[in-house]
């Protein structure tokens, strides 16, 4: 089967008579969480950062963490005189756009920011831990609830100041401001505790979008309009609007939903709706639609190649071309700045590691370890798809990790230990008769020892020659209980010369020296994450849960490398003079 061309980000504009500029950041833009209409566009919040678009819906530019935004997934864009609050998965930013730049005038770290309202004279923000009262500095203090499940009701999606109070809306139902807290509102029987994802306040009306549908609160009570599964409510052309999961765009008429007249064709899936002054956006998890006018018709947005998701899991390079591979959404290859997607009914999209196998006088041949088991890419344009699985031999049904031996032998390490793969059936290695669990990070030291990095420690061994079963006795264990390791979870190895480094999940990185493994040396360095060591030039960089850490290996001091789209860092490689970045929110290229 041919591979298709993936439909990933917003189109990037290019000045007339030049080619775009690669960019540093590679986000998937094609979620639509939020907008905004703008003279001549929009501001469209995405799954991959704050895009400004022009009136045909072409990308003027992508903004990320990166350029001061405290995370890149947008969760609101609410209008504040003449700029915007920019709800972010990390908190949220009073901006501005000045000669086509973003100026950041506020940024307050948070939970993820979904709304801000002003209500007596004080700006709230609802976020993914309450409602804070956002003061003139400083982050803010969060507002006492009470009533509800408490997890739940922190999880606050929407606000509005209503009837001279301050309502709420949460995973738990709805809530308003009395006193110094806020308390539990109850919406009808059947709907006592919906989740609210959406507030209106529309003069003595309160309009609340919910989980369960669209309901109304005024004078006579509170009553259930309709709908379900609704992400947004908002005033749009007169009418009251809403945003459904699966309906896409309806309106109240008569007490009742139904289909907004001229709605965007192909939109389903609707999270966001807004018009101002005739103009009018709307989005989801279909894309992007402009209506640049009150009497004009919906345009869709282009789209453009990018990567498959933001949430980016591995990477391995061959030559000028990088692979990428994602948790949730599959495999591309950027090349010469374009990107490409491998589809195949064999190819699982729950990617863990990649390896490019360099063969002589043949194109290299691509390892994809995924959660139902090992791939290997062959042919033109990497459309031949050969899959090992539990029945061919492996130890486990997900493949976690892959190395390469000096031999040209290729390791899988697998939720249920490790084997030799290759062209054969796999072989399993590590000690006989041991379950040492997942197998999160696999390397070869200078004396042709293998190290497996396992939930029950490190074990190490012998690989064997090929052809023979390396699985046995002659392998130890190195731990907590042998004082080693102060955390048995081990995520990473890299080993140089005559030491090899292995981090764990919560404990950092520890240092073993071939010559003495009687000790170990503690450099601290954080979470690292499943295959986060990796040894670039003399630089070692370590991929963990709060940020990209970069040492000399020898030492406990530790540099953090910024301009990434996410904090959560997953692996590095690199392409040329370049250094690519994985993240949790999308891909960053760092010059040299």
């Amino acid at each position: 089967m041919k591979p298709v061309v993936a439909l990933g980000a917003l189109a990037i504009a290019a000045s007339a008579g030049a080619a775009a500029a690669e960019p540093a950041v590679h986000t998937h833009t094609d979620e639509v969480r939020a907008c905004a209409p703008l003279a001549g566009g929009a501001l469209v919040g995405t799954g991959g950062g704050l895009v400004r678009v022009d009136e045909r819906g072409a990308a003027r530019a992508v903004w990320t963490a990166q350029d001061g935004l405290p995370g890149t997934r947008i969760e609101a864009i609410v209008r504040d005189g003449d700029g915007w609050w920019i709800g972010t998965d990390a908190g949220g930013a009073r901006v501005r756009i000045v000669d086509g730049a973003l100026a950041v005038d506020r940024a307050v770290e948070s939970a993820a920011m979904r709304d801000v309202v002003r209500h007596g004279g004080v700006r709230y923000a609802a976020t993914a831990n309450g409602v804070v009262r956002l003061g003139a500095r400083g982050k803010g203090t969060t507002v006492a609830m009470k009533g509800g499940v408490r997890g739940p009701r922190a999880r606050v999606a929407a606000l509005a100041s209503h009837g001279g109070a301050l309502w709420a809306g949460t995973a738990a139902g709805l809530y308003v401001l009395r006193g110094a807290r806020l308390e539990p509102v109850a919406l009808d029987g059947a709907h006592a505790s919906a989740g609210v994802t959406s507030l209106l306040a529309d003069g003595e009306r309160l309009w609340i979008a919910t989980s369960d549908g669209l309901f109304v609160r005024d004078g006579r009570g509170v009553r259930r309009i309709g709908g379900n599964e609704l992400a947004h409510v908002t005033a749009f052309d007169g009418e009251i609007v809403v945003a459904a999961l699966g309906a896409g765009l309806e309106r109240v008429d008569r007490g009742r939903l139904v289909a907004l007249d001229g709605a965007p064709r192909g939109l389903a899936l609707a999270q966001a709706v807004s018009e101002h002054d005739g103009a009018a956006c709307a989005g989801g998890l279909d894309g992007l639609w402009l209506r640049p006018r009150a009497d004009a018709a919906w345009i869709a947005a282009p789209r453009s190649a990018g990567p498959p998701s933001n949430d980016v899991s591995a990477l391995a390079a061959d030559g000028s071309r990088l692979w990428v591979g994602t948790f949730d959404r599959g495999l591309a290859v950027h090349e010469r700045g374009a990107w490409r997607t491998i589809a195949h009914p064999d190819l699982d999209g729950r990617i863990n590691a990649l390896l490019v196998e360099p063969r002589a006088g043949r194109p290299a041949r691509v390892w994809v370890a995924t959660a139902a088991g090992l791939m290997a890419l062959d042919g033109p344009d990497d459309a031949d798809v050969a899959r090992l699985t539990r029945r061919d031999g492996l130890p486990g049904r997900g493949v976690l990790a892959l190395a390469r031996l000096r031999d040209g032998r290729i390791v899988a390490g697998t939720s249920t230990g490790a084997a030799i793969v290759g062209d054969g059936q796999p072989v399993p290695v590590g000690p006989a008769g041991t379950d040492i669990g997942n197998v999160w990070a696999v390397a070869e030291d200078a004396d042709g020892m293998l190290w497996l990095g396992t939930t029950t420690g490190v074990w190490r061994g012998p690989s064997a020659a090929a052809g023979k079963t390396p699985r046995g006795d002659g392998w130890t264990r190195l731990s907590v209980a042998s004082g080693h390791l102060d955390d048995d979870w081990v995520m990473g190895l890299a080993a140089r010369g005559r030491s090899v480094w292995v981090g764990s999940y919560k404990t950092g990185i520890v240092r073993l020296d071939l010559d003495d493994l009687s000790t170990a040396t503690r450099l601290g360095g954080g979470w690292v994450n499943p295959s986060g060591l990796a040894w670039i030039g003399d630089t070692l960089f370590a991929s963990t849960q709060e940020g990209l850490r970069a040492g000399d290996g020898a030492s406990a001091t530790w540099t953090g490398v910024a301009g990434l789209p996410g904090r959560d860092v997953t692996v590095i490689a690199r392409v040329g003079d370049a250094r690519w970045v994985a993240t949790r929110r999308g891909l960053a290229r760092l010059s040299p």
